[in-house]
């Protein structure tokens, strides 16, 4: 692969000309599949798991910054459970009063 050889300079400028928030990640001593020989997992204390989370993230985070897409926050998430939790709460209510007029239409029903 050509990126084995490249120098930080020849990357940087080829990066600076792409749209969007990114970041460089220069994994030492990796193949071209991004895999890390054992001695220098051990070496930098971390696994190729952690290494491939990360790269992940960042592939994520540089689609998200370019599709304009931001995550939503914490608290619009907490907000969004909130809203689900009281709409949840309502349908039952809501089920409950149809379920309990039905019973009393019907008692009322058969006393005619």
């Amino acid at each position: 692969s050509s990126g084995i050889n490249a120098e930080y300079g020849d990357v940087e400028n080829l990066v600076s000309n792409i749209p969007g928030d990114k970041r460089v990640i220069f994994i030492e001593a990796a193949d071209a599949n991004l895999c890390i020989p054992m001695n220098k997992q051990v070496e930098c204390g971390l696994t190729q798991g952690m290494l491939d989370q990360i790269v992940i993230d960042e592939i994520g985070n540089f689609l998200i910054s370019i599709a304009g897409y931001s995550p939503p926050t914490r608290e619009e998430l907490q907000e969004f459970e909130e809203q689900e939790i009281a709409r949840n709460r309502k349908r039952k209510i809501e089920a409950t009063v149809r379920k309990f007029t039905q019973v009393i239409s019907e008692d009322h029903g058969m006393k005619r």
